[in-house]
C-alpha cells in the first residue's frame, strides 16, 4: 500500500525563529505563510512543516497521491487499526488520523483532487513470478540476477519481494491460496485508465479472462489472455 510522500509537522513557539533555523541546515521555504502561522520547507526529499499554535504535539504526515485516501482508511479499519479522525467526503481531498501504540499523532492527508493522473494508463507497472516452489526459483534469481529476498507474510508461508537494494525489483510467489490459477510464466501487470471498461473488452475482442477480478476498488486486476495466448495481469489505476 502506498501511503505517499512523509513528512513531520513540528509545532514551534517562534515561526520566524525556526524558520531560520532550518534555513540554515538547507531547508528551502515552498509553501505557506508566515502570516498564516505556518511554513512548509523541503531540503531534496525531506519535507517538514512548522506550525504555530495550531496543535500540541508534533505530527507525522503522509500525503497520498496514488492511492486516494479513502482505501487506505479503509484498508487501516480493516486490519483492526482504531482511527481517532475519518474522512467525511466521498470524494476528492480528505484525511483522518489515528496515534501510534505511544501515542504519536499520524495524519494521512490528501490535498489534490485527482489521485492519479490518467497518464499513468497503459504502462507495465509491475511484474511478478508464481510458481509452485517459490523458494527454489527466488534462490536461483539471488544467485544469477543479484536480488535479495525479502520475505512477505502470506500467513503459513513467505512469498517474495525481490529487491534491487531499496527498491522491489519483482516478485515471486507462491502458486497457492489466492495465486493457485495464476500461470507460471513471468506476470508483466499493465495498467488501465477505466478497469470495468476494459475488462468488458477483453472477451468482446477475442481475449479471455484467466483469473477473475481479485483486489478493491483502486487496486483491482484481472489476469488475462490475449487472441495470441500471451497472458498478462490487467491493473486498474484511476478510484
Amino acid at each position: 500500500m502506498k501511503l505517499g510522500q512523509f513528512s513531520v509537522s513540528l509545532t514551534v513557539q517562534d515561526l520566524k525563529v525556526s524558520r531560520a533555523f532550518y534555513e540554515k541546515l538547507g531547508f528551502e521555504v515552498i509553501g505557506g505563510g508566515e502570516d498564516q502561522n505556518y511554513l512548509i520547507l523541503r531540503s531534496d526529499e525531506a519535507v517538514i512543516g512548522l506550525f504555530q499554535g495550531m496543535f500540541d504535539k508534533n505530527i507525522m504526515t503522509f500525503n497520498p497521491s496514488e492511492v486516494d485516501v479513502r482505501v487506505i482508511q479503509r484498508n487501516l479499519k480493516e486490519a483492526g487499526i482504531e482511527l481517532t479522525t475519518e474522512v467525511e467526503t466521498d470524494s476528492g481531498i480528505g484525511h483522518f488520523t489515528l496515534v501510534d501504540p505511544d501515542g504519536n499523532p499520524i495524519l494521512f492527508d490528501q490535498h489534490v483532487e485527482e489521485t492519479k493522473p490518467k497518464s499513468q494508463a497503459g504502462k507495465a507497472a509491475w511484474i511478478d513470478l508464481t510458481v509452485d516452489d517459490a523458494e527454489t526459483v527466488r534462490d536461483f534469481y539471488q544467485a544469477v540476477i543479484g536480488w535479495q529476498p525479502q520475505a512477505v507474510s502470506q500467513g503459513d508461508y513467505d512469498d517474495y519481494n525481490m529487491m534491487q537494494g531499496d527498491t522491489p525489483a519483482t516478485g515471486i510467489c507462491h502458486k497457492r491460496g489466492s495465486n493457485q490459477d495464476i500461470p507460471s510464466q513471468w506476470m508483466v501487470y499493465f495498467t488501465v485508465s477505466d478497469y470495468d471498461a476494459s475488462l468488458e473488452q477483453v472477451t468482446a475482442n477475442g481475449g479471455k479472462v484467466l483469473v477473475p477480478t481479485r483486489g478493491e476498488a483502486g487496486q483491482r486486476f484481472a489476469v488475462i489472455e490475449d487472441p495470441a495466448g500471451a497472458a498478462f495481469a490487467m491493473y486498474e489505476v484511476n478510484y
